[in-house]
């Protein structure tokens, strides 16, 4: 009887959700403790608020890479999206010398378009989001390339005031970084609309079973379109933090970062299945 009990316990354990997130975690806090002993200044508040500002940055795009996942798809171009609204912004406001707001709305926009190309591409013409993704993220970059060649060097003395710019990248909220900050508020809002919204709901019922949700009278061509914008939206949001806490408009900028947003996604308990 024990030993059933016992076996019954652990079929139990095993089939609740939140076991797959609850691993990653005590293996991340292991991680930490570790580096916490070996480096006698990993707890240290300036390596903790650097390391909160770079979150804030790959928040955006593990959240956007969330979205996507839950409708069924994959964003590999969000690396390429986070370069190019990165140097637009420097353009923006060294450049043109554009105030901060309208720069982030130009960033918004930016990575919003691209991520619409996504979502025509994969929603309406049903091509396949691992590849459409993949040969978007291969043009941003050569387009980033291209564009960071000829312009950074002309992008690095400009003249202006930069204070609400550098705010963004290196201010704070009661001794919160602020990208850390707007990425815990809008963690909140995305977690409303995925589990009290309807549209959020829709989301996840494609990724699913995209029949299903099909014969179930949902617009799915348009709500997997959506999802890719949003994804492109929070990958501009990304760029915009990340150029106002570096003003770097270099050509490497994002290389490898669809990697860690995919990765952040997966251990934060969205299946690619």
């Amino acid at each position: 009887e024990i030993s059933a009990c016992l076996v019954g316990s652990e079929m139990c354990i095993r089939d609740r959700s939140w076991i797959d997130t609850a691993i990653p975690a005590l293996f991340l806090l292991l991680t930490c403790a570790v580096f916490g002993i070996a480096l006698p200044d990993f707890f240290s508040f300036g390596n903790i608020s650097d390391t909160g500002r770079q979150l804030g940055e790959v928040g955006f795009l593990a959240l956007g890479m969330t979205i996507v996942i839950l409708s069924g798809g994959i964003d590999l171009s969000v690396g390429a999206i986070f370069g190019l609204t990165n140097l637009a912004t420097v353009a923006l406001i060294m450049g043109f010398g554009l105030p901060a707001p309208v720069a982030l709305i130009g960033s918004l926009c930016l990575g919003g378009a691209v991520g619409l190309v996504n979502g025509l591409l994969v929603g309406y013409m049903g091509m396949r989001a691992f590849l459409t993704t993949l040969a978007v993220l291969i043009i941003g970059r050569s387009a980033l390339e291209t564009l960071s060649l000829k312009y950074s060097s002309k992008l690095l003395f400009g003249n202006g005031n930069y204070d609400l710019w550098y705010w963004f990248g290196e201010g704070d909220i009661f001794g919160i970084p602020v990208s850390l900050v707007i990425l815990l508020v809008v963690t909140g809002l995305v977690h409303i609309f995925l589990t009290r919204m309807r549209l959020g709901w829709h989301i996840q019922a494609i990724g699913g079973s995209r029949r299903s949700a099909h014969n179930a009278g949902l617009k799915v061509n348009s709500i997997v379109c959506f999802a890719y914008v949003i994804s492109g939206i929070f990958a501009g949001m990304a760029g915009f933090l990340y150029s106002a806490r570096t003003s770097n408009p270099g050509a490497d900028v994002g290389i490898g970062f669809e990697i860690i947003a995919l990765t952040a996604a997966i251990l934060g308990g969205n299946s690619l299945g």
